[in-house]
């Protein structure tokens, strides 16, 4: 019986940090579940909303992005200074978010 190989954890870190991250979009939810388990998500916003299924969305642009008066275009996918995870656009008044936390 041939006895299962162990991931190096630096040689998988290194495998995800040149392969996998450099292949995920800017902003979008893949991206930062990646840097979640690099344990670089440190910088992102962590605002949270809970679509209509019920599924809690969380916010993947920079930390500090947030103003409530920079309304975002209608229709064209810009958050503004709202958040934005994929193609979720929000702002902190609605009953189900959770602002970001002030860190």
């Amino acid at each position: 019986m041939r006895q299962r190989e162990r991931a190096d954890p630096a040689r998988l870190e290194r495998f995800v940090r040149e392969n996998v991250l450099p292949r995920t979009h800017p902003h979008t939810t893949a991206r930062r579940r990646v840097l979640e388990a690099l344990g670089k998500a440190g910088g992102l916003c962590t605002a949270r909303t809970v679509n209509g299924d019920g599924d809690v969305i969380v916010c993947t642009l920079d930390a500090g992005h947030y103003d409530p008066d920079d309304k975002p275009p209608s229709k064209d996918g810009k958050p503004g200074g709202w958040h934005k995870a994929d193609a979720s656009i929000w702002n902190d008044l609605g009953a189900a978010c959770i602002p970001h936390a002030a860190l």
